[in-house]
């Protein structure tokens, strides 16, 4: 049997909230959203600064203008970002790259919000394989991404996977715990019984490397998704005391095909 494979892979000190979750949140609107993404790719950057509404219901970008924003790096650069749409503010000047620190700064009603973090250094994925792998009592057929740990402890990774266009909702994250040092080859299973991989199906895997705070982010939000605990936005600097909301900072390497 022969699968197509399309990888895909980034390397992220701290994750963007890309994926749609249900939540079992209380009723809380009127919060600040604030997202940021900066990666290795030439800009524009984009802030985004909104605010949230009932939690249920469909969601709809409520912009926030007027908004102070600007992000620095431990380099001495520093952009102030440009309101180009109500609530979305784009930088041009600053660049993404490996192991520098950055900061964000957003100053919305009157109330200022900071958070900073390091890019990691870039991890390769080495390469990806179709395993038979019991699913509970079903045996399925499910994606191996194959990379090595850096020695030392503290490394962990996010992984997305798209099957033929559409984007998994399931969580996949791994820290260094048991694998420092090691290679990794453990596979994307996800928890549907019934969920397998077909013959002919196109998988893009997107691999991103994350600090500590951001797995613990992904795990929070993953427990959450359960109902066993918050969601996490507000445990740490990283995540400006939002209700909601992240900072991204992302490497993102050449495509990579193989079957």
């Amino acid at each position: 049997m022969r699968y197509k494979i399309l990888v895909v892979f980034g390397f992220v000190f701290l994750a963007g909230c890309q994926k749609v979750i249900d939540l079992k949140l209380k009723k809380d609107s009127g919060k600040y959203v604030i997202e940021g993404n900066i990666t290795n790719l030439p800009g524009p950057y984009r802030v985004t600064v909104g605010k949230t509404g009932e939690v249920n219901a469909d969601w709809v970008f409520q912009g926030v203008s007027g908004a102070s924003v600007s992000v620095r790096d431990d380099a001495g650069n520093t952009e102030v970002l440009k309101e180009v749409e109500p609530g979305v503010y784009q930088g041009s000047v600053l660049q993404g790259v490996e192991g520098r620190t950055y900061s964000l700064s957003v100053v919305v009603g009157g109330t200022g919000y900071t958070a900073s973090s390091t890019m990691p250094h870039r991890v390769n994925l080495d390469s990806l394989y179709i395993v038979d792998v019991y699913n509970f009592s079903k045996m399925v057929k499910a994606v191996v991404p194959v990379f090595t740990d850096p020695k030392g402890q503290g490394n962990s990774y996010l992984f997305n996977e798209t099957i033929n266009g559409v984007l998994d909702k399931n969580l996949f994250y791994q820290n260094d715990d048991y694998t420092d040092g090691k290679t990794s080859s453990f596979s994307l299973l996800r928890p549907d019984p019934d969920s397998t991989l077909h013959v002919n199906d196109k998988v893009d895997v997107e691999m991103q490397c994350i600090d500590k705070a951001m797995y613990k982010y992904w795990f929070s939000v993953d427990q959450s998704s359960l109902g066993e605990g918050d969601a996490g936005c507000q445990s740490g600097d990283q995540y400006f005391g939002w209700r909601a909301g992240v900072f991204q900072c992302a490497y993102f390497p050449d495509e990579i095909d193989s079957c």
